[in-house]
């Protein structure tokens, strides 16, 4: 609807309609931009502990997923829509920052320790965070980096900027929602998420159960 060449639209109402839905609302990008810092809050300290306990593959898998969360939210920082898995790494190298940003994917994917891959996540983090704020996105913030406790795994700490972004929600509701985003952010089957009644009945049903106080 928004990237499609278009050939003729004499009535203008076809680039109206385009215009109107050019990308998320205010609010609701920076939600979903606050969302994703979340998602890179989950497993943040993963790669380490799982290469730690001599599960390099599994440390692999979690920074194979990292590095995709990343693109994401690189892809959010430059407002663009994340297109269907086929053709996300190919809109992700048309992004501004792709040039900068992908070689430090790339360390990521081919790093052979977990300590390589911890590092160079590290700094592929560093840098979106960093261009959030040359962006001027609303409540952006230094990265800092940080551990756990007396552990040696180091991140950028996702926590912090996640809760700076949020705060500069105006919206109430919004500001209330679950950190858990909109469905392509929490969903990552493609039979769900390209049919709209599944994606909102999924996310309906999450809604509705988080809206639940607990027994007690």
């Amino acid at each position: 609807m928004t990237a499609g060449a278009v050939f003729h639209d004499d009535a203008g109402e076809l680039s109206a309609l385009r215009a109107r839905l050019a990308y998320f609302p205010r609010d609701i990008w920076l939600y979903k931009l606050a969302a994703q810092w979340g998602r890179i809050a989950e497993e943040r300290a993963y790669v380490g502990r799982a290469g730690d306990v001599g599960d390099e593959l599994g440390s692999r898998v979690i920074a194979t997923r990292m590095v995709g969360n990343i693109m994401r939210l690189a892809m959010l920082i430059e407002r663009r829509y994340a297109p269907y898995p086929k053709w996300f790494g190919t809109a992700f190298s048309r992004l501004a920052c792709a040039s900068d940003l992908a070689p430090l994917l790339e360390q990521v994917l081919a790093a052979r320790t977990w300590r390589e891959r911890e590092s160079a996540l590290v700094e592929a983090c560093r840098f979106v965070a960093e261009l959030q704020i040359s962006r001027g996105i609303p409540g952006a913030i230094a990265p800092v980096i940080g551990s756990l406790k007396d552990r040696p795994y180091r991140f950028v700490d996702s926590v912090k900027i996640f809760d700076a972004i949020r705060a500069a929600i105006k919206d109430e509701d919004l500001r209330l929602l679950p950190e858990f985003g909109g469905a392509d952010q929490f969903l990552n089957s493609n039979f769900v998420l390209a049919v709209p009644t599944y994606a909102s009945a999924a996310t309906g049903a999450l809604l509705d159960t988080t809206s639940r106080k607990p027994a007690g």
